[in-house]
């Protein structure tokens, strides 16, 4: 509280110092749930959740506060909290920011912070919801001109699994990251640097590591593009690869012709997990936004996993296109896992106002232990004038679950209607016939009987800053990714309300 109340009075000083040029703005997020999660007695559970950001920029100077709140009838998981504050300074040249603020080092093999917006997470552990981010809090300095930049940083990560309300709050930020990165701009198409980083634990004594990494980002010769990226433990022998070393290669090569492109990705990733897990490296896993598909996202392992991803695309005239994604991967921790996914995606434009897309999907991913995996989808969307259009969604997926040696299927079916620019009403039914699904956990017997999900939603824009969203119904949980960042998200049962502003 302390460090909450003098965040609050330095933003009244700033304020209070300012001139006509200073601009406070923000938003806030409410939602509110009357329900539970399935198989549980207490089914008319009331939760409220509330997000608030504000900020202040005035000049070179900028501030920014975060406060959430979560209310439930039971006590324990209540609270309310200053989450993040940070105060910066910004010019052509220099940057300082002091308190809580996102930095990632290369493409996050050392470090990575990133925040999903509009997310709300909840562990079933924990029952307590806020907003899903990873960031550091401390301090950064950064300086950048035509031909350098450079940053520096004392910080701690956050651990975001554990709720604001954990106690003690220290646990929550475990580690101490101190880093500087540096990139040289040799010319507009070729450009080096490198990163030196150590870490240690309060949680362990012996914790302290120190690591390197090298970073070349290329424009090469027949339009393609190059990016690598080397992390290592400074104790280990450079470019050794040796079972014992820990260290991280990343490659990434596009290539872009016309309406044609193709990239390819390479990694190799061991004993390369950083104090709690604040660092992310590429996973070179395509990731998908069709549900059946992105709840199937193979989830890397840093502990040791070697693999490569292909895509290429071609968009034809006419508003036509056609994807494929190869991805491989292996990773040995205690057993050898391989997981390997073929992925093919088409667009057909009939015309402006008619368009089909569908997809084929197969892939084997052992660590799962779902085999033969095969996934398929048709998404057809018809428009009226532009001024309303319906869109149909039909997904399916069948597996052989080999611990239970058992053929699982999971079906997707949705239908939206939507009138331009502000309503959305869509209709969703989920099946499955997994066992790992369809078992109630909370009896001794093994339910088999497929399980089924309906539910609704509504999203109306009331204005350009206000906007409503409503579900009601069963809502089926699992594994979410975005950006690279994979998630557990909540089954749910009741009726859901989200209001949103910005002001």
């Amino acid at each position: 509280m302390k460090v909450s109340f003098l965040f609050c009075l330095a933003i009244f000083w700033i304020a209070d110092c300012s001139d006509i040029h200073a601009q406070i703005y923000g938003s806030n997020t409410f939602e509110f749930q009357y329900g539970n999660l399935p198989f549980e007695e207490d089914t008319d559970l009331t939760t409220s959740y509330d997000l608030l950001n504000l900020y202040y920029d005035q000049g070179n100077i900028s501030a920014y506060g975060r406060f959430e709140q979560f209310l439930t009838p039971h006590e324990s998981r209540n609270y309310f909290k200053l989450t993040q504050k940070r105060l910066q300074y910004e010019d052509d040249h220099f940057e300082v920011k002091v308190g809580n603020f996102y930095k990632t080092i290369g493409r996050g093999l050392l470090l990575r912070s990133y925040e999903i917006p509009g997310s709300v997470y909840e562990d079933n552990f924990y029952r307590t919801r806020y907003a899903f981010n990873r960031d550091q809090e401390g301090i950064s300095l950064g300086y950048s001109s035509d031909h350098i930049e450079i940053v520096a940083l004392h910080a701690k990560p956050l651990f975001n699994p554990l709720p604001p309300n954990f106690e003690p709050d220290s646990l929550r930020r475990p580690d101490l990251v101190e880093a500087i990165e540096a990139s040289i701009i040799l010319t507009k198409d070729l450009t080096v640097g490198g990163a030196y980083m150590r870490s240690s634990s309060d949680t362990d004594a012996n914790s302290y590591r120190e690591f390197g990494s090298f970073i070349l980002n290329a424009n090469l010769p027949f339009q393609l593009q190059l990016y690598s990226e080397y992390a290592f433990e400074t104790d280990v022998s450079l470019f050794g690869f040796n079972p014992e070393d820990s260290y991280a290669l990343y490659t990434g090569l596009n290539y872009y012709y016309g309406s044609f492109g193709l990239s390819a990705e390479y990694k190799n990733y061991n004993s390369f997990k950083i104090g709690s897990g604040f660092n992310d490296p590429p996973s070179l896993i395509k990731e998908h936004t069709y549900p059946v598909l992105n709840r199937s996202t193979h989830v890397l392992n840093t502990s040791n996993e070697t693999g490569f991803q292909v895509e290429a695309f071609y968009h034809f005239e006419g508003g036509h296109s056609l994807t494929a994604n190869v991805t491989a991967a292996r990773n040995e921790v205690f057993n050898v896992n391989h997981y390997r996914e073929y992925f093919v995606e088409g667009l057909y434009q009939y015309n402006e106002f008619l368009s089909v897309k569908s997809f084929i999907d197969y892939a084997i991913d052992e660590l799962k232990q779902e085999d033969n995996r095969w996934s398929l989808g048709l998404i057809t969307e018809k428009s009226f004038n532009h001024e309303w259009s319906l869109t149909a969604d039909l997904q399916y997926q069948t597996y052989k679950q080999t611990s239970f040696a058992q053929q699982s299927e999971n079906y997707y079916g949705a239908i939206s209607f939507s009138m331009f620019p502000s309503l959305t009403i869509s209709a969703i039914a989920e099946a499955s016939t997994d066992l790992l699904l369809t078992d109630n956990p909370r009896t001794f017997e093994v339910e088999e009987n497929t399980r089924s999900w309906f539910g609704g939603n509504i999203r109306y824009k009331i204005n350009y800053t206000h906007t409503l969203d409503i579900f009601a119904g069963q809502r089926r949980g699992g594994p979410a990714c975005t950006s690279g960042i994979c998630y557990e998200i909540l089954d749910f049962e009741g009726v859901e309300i989200r209001f949103s502003t910005r002001f």
